[in-house]
């Protein structure tokens, strides 16, 4: 990986898995690391590993407000933003759209989806001010086909791609890029 010196990440679902690793590469790279997840154990253990470069900030990122806490305090931690990694994600309840708890479904919509976009509407302002930043959300397969009983994962993952595409056209010209990322099965929690 690039020199990243000097850069600030911040990873939302970082506790574990995917968010975890990427928060290491990151930091071995030369990245400072905001740490977001819902579980502050979790964090706070991974940021002690990674050292004086991390900060473990707990989030629900389903809650607008705590995403733009975590931002400004990231800012505060490090001086800025330069990448935000939308990692954070559920799959559970995992069930058939006929014996769906509707609450659970939009708890998914809320997590995989909304806080995709409060991660984004928290993050712009500050990467605008500083003249650009780099969005990557990560998505999965079930984005782009239907899976049996996952129809909450799938539309909120298929949101999830949109609202990324769209925030690139609406952003590119101001140095912000956004892309999406599918990493495919991982062997992970």
């Amino acid at each position: 990986m690039t020199d990243l010196s000097g850069r600030t990440v911040l990873i939302t679902g970082a506790s574990r898995g995917i968010g975890a690793e990427s928060a290491r590469v990151f930091a071995d790279a030369g990245a400072n690391v905001a740490l977001i997840a819902r579980t502050a154990d979790g964090i706070a253990d991974l940021a002690g590993e990674i050292g004086e470069r991390a900060v473990a900030i707990p989030c629900d990122i389903s809650r607008y407000w705590e995403m733009a806490q975590a931002v400004e305090n990231c800012v505060t931690a490090f001086g800025g933003l330069d990448i935000l990694i939308n990692n954070a994600g559920v799959i559970e309840p995992i069930a058939r759209m006929e014996d769906a708890d509707p609450d659970g479904w939009g708890q998914v919509i809320d997590i995989n989806l909304k806080g995709v976009f409060h991660g984004m509407r928290a993050a712009l302002p500050v990467m605008e001010e500083a003249g650009g930043g780099t969005i990557l959300t990560v998505s999965s397969g079930a984005a782009h086909g239907p899976v049996e009983a996952w129809s909450h994962y799938c539309a909120s993952k298929a949101g999830a791609a949109m609202l990324t595409k769209c925030l690139h056209k609406e952003m590119a010209d101001k140095g912000i890029r956004a892309m999406g990322l599918s990493p495919g099965t991982v062997a992970t929690q």
